[in-house]
């Protein structure tokens, strides 16, 4: 084992020890969920697939004890050749490859998430997120979970650098919009080297790039977030607010913290923007008012993986619908979080969504997408990576903004059109 993981797993015995036993006891079934998975994987060889456990925890429970069931035992180190093992049904990964399911890295996710619950997080700003002016007429380029480094070589770069100084730069879009994911943690080396230093600002410069919340930036309680990502040049124009609007003459594109108001015992994973009254949902109702076209972005997704509206009461998509006045919608929803580019079909209600939460982790073939009735379009196409032969391509989205409507643009990491909703968009947005 290496300094690095014995450091980790070190720091999450100690944390585990720390907390409260009565934390401990609402903690224990989402860790012991994840090592059930660990071992159906180990005993059957087939990746099982619950988007309600957080793989971050897959290792926790090893690590606390020492490996006691010998589950870690045999499996290939990080460092070896062919570390994929099995593909789930909604694209991860498992194996020990970089940021792959099995990754010991995920160890500091966990090791970061139990110390916030003991030291807790920071402040929610006070006040009102900036309503922003931008042109009638605009690109926006909006990419997530972006925040992965670069894990390849100069040779072969990983995706968020070919994303971040290809082609993003080659399409030269007015702005740019981070959809959260700083990995492993959000923590302060992580916000500085994996997203501060590889982000691009839009074509004009400074004010011109920005970036949301996220539940792994929650895992450092959001400090590094706030304190460092936000205060930095780059990302002033948001400054010191996770949330905030873009408004033109027909529309209103209003950008929400998810991750903040999120349970923190389940790490953040199902999204929320507050209390009905509190500050994010009585903005989202003032934009919603204005009577012009509302584009909302957020972290978190607003359907099921699969497109499926929650079934579950509350939730999210509840939450941001509420906020809109009775027979109306927002035009579009754009997230992150799933590692996979999507389309959707559109909602009775009249809302498109779109998941591009595929800028920089390695994602295989979704099987459960594919043939799937509320879905128009994902990312499928394997990347043809000889050091990940099961990853599929991973992308961005840019929008092109005119007084006529809204048109997208699904790009691959190598600069190729995935998918477009209208045969304009691309020569229309070329920089």
């Amino acid at each position: 084992m290496d300094i690095g993981r014995w450091i980790y797993k070190e720091r999450l015995k100690l944390a585990w020890a720390l907390l409260p036993e009565a934390k401990k006891a609402k903690l224990q079934p989402l860790i012991d969920a994840a090592h059930q998975q660990l071992q159906t994987f180990r005993a059957t060889g087939q990746a099982p697939h619950d988007p309600t456990v957080p793989h971050e925890l897959t290792l926790a429970k090893t690590a606390l004890t020492d490996d006691a069931e010998g589950l870690v035992a045999g499996l290939p180190e990080p460092e070896a050749e062919a570390v994929e093992i099995a593909v789930d049904p909604g694209g991860a990964i498992w194996g020990t490859g970089k940021y792959q399911q099995l990754d010991p890295g995920w160890l500091e996710a966990a090791a970061v998430w139990l110390e916030h619950l003991i030291f807790g997080r920071h402040s929610f700003p006070a006040g009102e997120g900036p309503v922003i002016a931008i042109p009638d007429e605009l690109t926006i380029a909006l990419a997530g979970d972006f925040g992965t480094g670069n894990f390849g070589t100069a040779a072969d770069p990983s995706p968020a650098v070919k994303i971040a100084s290809n082609v993003i730069p080659s399409l030269a879009p007015d702005l740019t919009i981070h959809l959260g994911d700083v990995y492993y943690a959000g923590t302060s080396d992580q916000e500085a080297d994996n997203l501060l230093k590889l982000w691009p600002s839009g074509k004009a410069g400074l004010g011109t790039a920005f970036t949301l919340n996220s539940n792994h930036e929650m895992y450092s309680g959001g400090d590094p977030y706030f304190d460092a990502a936000l205060k930095s040049q780059l990302f002033l124009a948001q400054a010191p607010y996770s949330f905030f609007a873009l408004e033109n003459s027909n529309w209103v594109i209003v950008a929400l913290d998810s991750a903040y108001y999120a349970d923190e015992l389940s790490m953040y994973m199902n999204g929320s923007i507050g209390p009905a009254t509190g500050a994010q949902a009585t903005f989202l109702q003032a934009q919603a008012r204005k009577g012009k076209k509302v584009v909302v972005i957020t972290h978190h997704n607003g359907l099921e993986e699969v497109g499926s509206i929650p079934a579950r009461p509350g939730g999210l998509w509840s939450e941001v619908m509420a906020c809109f006045p009775d027979g109306t919608a927002p035009a579009y929803w754009y997230w992150g979080h799933v590692h996979a580019g999507v389309v959707y079909e559109t909602k009775a209600n009249g809302v498109k969504c779109r998941c591009t939460g595929y800028s920089a982790l390695p994602w295989g073939y979704a099987s459960e997408l594919a043939g799937n009735g509320d879905v128009v379009w994902f990312e499928s196409r394997n990347a043809g990576d000889p050091a990940d032969q099961v990853r599929v391509l991973n992308g961005m989205t840019l929008l092109n903004i005119t007084a006529a409507g809204l048109s997208e643009t699904f790009y691959d990491e190598n600069n190729g059109t995935a998918w477009l909703s209208a045969p304009a968009a691309k020569a229309a947005t070329q920089g």
